[in-house]
């Protein structure tokens, strides 16, 4: 394995402790706070708005400072975030630490570090074509949700406060870990990052439009998972943990044969088809009460995903313009992200009104931004 690539899993997977943990705990927590799903959606919301422009920033400024030492900056912002999340019990400071954080979503996808448009840019720079891209950003994969399925398993054995010091230390670490061991050799480039990514246009904007109906059903489904889990299947917060642990291995395991289907099948072929195959599974879950069918549906849903959004990762990363190596991720992402946060606060309120709809429309709009993945984009050539 090369060195790079134990570097930035190491540093996912210290990240991804904290944050497999703060999937399943803080939406349980916010609701505990506001006594509501649809307030504690809402602060959730808030979080994503933020995290938006942050995303953004962090990008950018990877693309000019480098992109190790931009991720340094982003895990700094982390772990500041963290001390808030601990110390306070107001839902909205809550949910803007983690916007400041880098957080937009509450579900099992944020341990995903093949999503990372600073990571992206990292393995673009130490590969040199779409299926040694989608290979490194599989094992990235596989070692940074594994810092997510420990996380979420550390559920049933600590509480929020107990376990924030740990994390504020272990988030500190891979801060500096990334830092030292690839962001001492990293040079300040003079470049815009978002004229590199106006040179991507029609790229990104058929990428964008696909993203951003994926973003509904991803923000329907994902942003309150762990509350719709509990509220309409009575799992508790130690059985949502496991459930989140199976399917996290489920994605990390597929991620690294994604590789494979790009050989097979081209990039675009493969990310659609993986659509069509997850929004599916999603639409059925209602429909599978039991613990351990549900896990089994859940984990066969995030292969699917592992496999397609690891083509995917890869198909925007090699797409970027010089000099927006990250913010054209980042950019492409904002549709996404503009449509799975508001979402959050509609998931709220279907779980409390109609929660066996959520995930069938959830589906649908998955399966829709795979057609228009196939329809509009092109091949790598």
């Amino acid at each position: 394995m090369k060195r790079y690539i134990l570097v930035v899993g190491l540093e996912r997977f210290l990240r991804n402790l904290a944050t497999g943990y703060l999937a399943v705990v803080v939406p349980l927590y916010l609701k505990d706070l506001t006594g509501s799903a649809l307030a504690a959606g809402l602060a959730v919301t808030a979080a994503g708005f933020i995290s938006l422009g942050t995303s953004i920033l962090y990008a950018a400024l990877g693309d000019v400072i480098g992109h190790a030492r931009g991720l340094a900056v982003s895990e700094a912002a982390f772990a500041s975030a963290l001390v808030a999340i601990a110390a306070s019990r107001n839902p909205w400071a809550i949910g803007i630490a983690l916007g400041i954080g880098g957080i937009g979503m509450l579900g099992p996808g944020s341990t995903r570090g093949s999503f990372v448009p600073l990571i992206m840019a990292l393995v673009r720079r130490h590969t040199s074509n779409a299926v040694e891209r989608t290979r490194d950003l599989g094992l990235v994969n596989l070692l940074s949700t594994a810092g997510g399925i420990a996380g979420s398993l550390l559920v049933a054995l600590v509480t929020l406060r107990e376990a924030s010091i740990l994390f504020v230390l272990l988030v500190s670490a891979a801060a500096l870990l990334v830092l030292l061991s690839l962001g001492r050799g990293e040079e300040v480039r003079r470049v815009n990052p978002f004229t590199a990514v106006g040179r991507r246009g029609s790229a990104v904007l058929a990428y964008s439009l696909s993203q951003l109906v994926a973003g509904i059903g991803i923000g329907l489904s994902n942003s309150l998972l762990s509350l719709w889990m509990n509220a309409y299947l009575g799992m508790g917060p130690a059985v949502i943990g496991v459930v989140y642990a199976v399917g996290n291995a489920a994605f990390s395991l597929s991620s690294l044969f994604a590789h494979i289907f790009v050989r097979w099948f081209g990039l675009v072929k493969a990310s659609a088809a993986s659509r069509f195959a997850s929004g599916a599974l999603l639409a059925s879950l209602p429909f599978i009460p039991h613990p351990a069918a549900f896990a089994a549906a859940y984990a066969l849903y995030n292969a699917m995903v592992g496999i397609g959004g690891t083509a995917r990762s890869s198909y925007i990363s090699g797409a970027a313009a010089e000099g927006g190596e990250a913010t054209t991720p980042a950019v492409a992402s904002i549709s996404m992200r503009i449509a799975a946060t508001p979402s959050a606060a509609a998931a709220g309120y279907l779980i409390e009104v109609g929660p066996a709809l959520l995930m069938p429309i959830a589906g649908a709009f998955v399966i829709a931004a795979g057609y228009i993945f196939l329809r509009y984009l092109k091949e790598e050539e």
